[in-house]
């Protein structure tokens, strides 16, 4: 959830060496011995029998003063018969925990295959599910900032899952303490009656990568993102880490255009705002969020992946208004209007680069042969945030590595975390603008 494509929007999706370890994660019990129901593991208690399951991750020691984010193969009980209409689902994580993203893999889809592959238990470094294990196929279940998490679905709205289905356990550890700790989480699925899950709901982010808060200032980011489809909504959800400050919501578009809805002034204990009622939100409405910044540190705060970077997303659940599944409602921002207000390169308005950036961008990517389709569209659509990125050395850093055999990217973005959101840009840029590219290659960004 809080890095829905955090670079696995396809500009990072080279996958990870796998562990070989061989045992197998507990589902509803003890690692190493037996446990019912009723039993209580980091604080959940497993759903009684025919209400529910719950599944464990093995976890992996996290060493003092590390910063560690792993995924970990996880699998549901049963057989692949069973259908669990889910109407509720609890989260957990260990000490040290920053967050905790669970995955699920579609059945029959390219991402389960990845996941077939390996043994439960695995693990692989990564950003996101997604990013491991490849965007066909992966759905959010949910996640949590916090060590508890509770995600209760409105009346007749739920989930819909099936035994043996493989799931992700994205978890991300900052051990800022002087002992090791080990990860680890869980999650509970509540199950209930078919009659009482009507509309099959989904998980949107609209996500800020634009965000830039100098060494020792303050600042302010206001964005604006709209749904595709009409859709239903529950309740809005804020996510960015220690700096972010007050986060407003406002309506945008429709009856309630510029309406505020919410501000919350903090980051940990006041991240959601449910509705008295579920929303209608049209196609063509949305909402305008803002994030603000105390920058305390001597280094730039930008969108990256670790927890000294910074983040601005807003989150929500949604469903359609009939029995039709919702489509994806992301929303990646990528440029900002003469008024500061951050927009989807989706936006009619996005503007396209100056003629001078064009040819400076197709100098340095046709080497005076005949630029290619992907090239030439690049250029003319997306030469700005390109620019943006080789100018800038952490940025640089991450787009060479993909020009270099034997690159680590896993490390490299490790390494230069703050850049992760400068480089998405292009990313989102080139999904929008240029499906010539994103379509030959998943990694072709620069």
């Amino acid at each position: 959830m809080f890095k829905r494509s955090l670079l696995g929007l396809g500009l990072l999706s080279l996958l990870a060496a796998c562990s070989s370890s061989e045992k197998k994660a507990t589902t509803g019990s003890k690692s190493g011995g037996d446990s019912g129901a009723g039993d209580t593991y980091l604080g959940l208690t497993t759903p009684e029998p025919g209400h529910g399951f719950q599944v464990r991750d093995l976890g992996t020691t996290i060493p003092a003063g590390s910063d560690l984010e792993y995924c970990e193969v996880a699998e549901l009980p049963g057989d692949p018969t069973d259908t669990y209409y889910v109407n509720r689902i609890e989260f957990a994580n260990g000490d040290r925990s920053h967050h905790l993203i669970v995955t699920a893999a579609t059945p029959g889809g390219v991402a389960e295959e990845k996941l077939r592959s390996m043994n439960i238990g695995d693990r692989v470094p990564c950003l996101s599910g997604e990013q491991a294990f490849g965007q066909d196929g992966m759905e959010g279940v949910g996640g949590i900032q916090q060590h508890y998490g509770d995600l209760k679905f409105p009346e007749g709205v739920g989930r819909v899952y099936h035994g043996k289905q493989r799931i992700v356990f994205d978890y991300h550890y900052f051990n800022s303490g002087t002992d090791d700790v080990h990860a680890l989480s869980a999650v509970n699925f509540h199950t209930t009656d078919v009659s009482a899950v009507q509309h099959l709901a989904r998980g949107f982010g609209f996500y800020n990568w634009t965000i830039d808060t100098p060494a020792g200032q303050k600042g302010a980011f206001k964005a604006e993102c709209k749904f595709q489809d009409d859709v239903m909504i529950s309740g809005i959800t804020r996510h960015t880490h220690r700096w972010g400050t007050d986060y407003s919501v406002w309506y945008s578009g429709g009856a309630h255009d510029g309406e505020h809805i919410w501000t919350s002034t903090d980051w940990q204990h006041d991240v959601d705002h449910p509705f008295a009622a579920p929303q209608v939100m049209k196609s063509g409405e949305g909402f305008q969020f803002e994030c603000d910044y105390d920058n305390t540190e001597s280094h730039d705060l930008r969108f990256g992946t670790q927890a000294s970077d910074e983040m601005c997303i807003l989150f929500g659940l949604i469903w359609s208004g009939t029995d039709m599944d919702v489509p994806d409602q992301n929303c990646d921002i990528t440029w900002v209007d003469d008024g500061g207000v951050g927009h989807s390169a989706k936006d009619p308005a996005f503007p396209p680069p100056a003629d001078a950036d064009k040819n400076l961008c197709l100098a340095g990517s046709s080497q005076g042969g005949t630029p290619d389709a992907c090239s030439q569209c690049r250029c003319d659509e997306c030469a700005t945030p390109i620019l943006k990125c080789f100018a800038d050395t952490e940025c640089k850093a991450i787009l060479d590595c993909f020009g270099q055999a034997g690159c680590d990217i896993q490390s490299t973005i490790d390494a230069h975390s703050s850049a992760a959101g400068m480089a998405t840009q292009i990313r989102a840029c080139l999904d929008a603008k240029c499906p010539v590219c994103t379509q030959a290659s998943g990694t072709d960004a620069g």
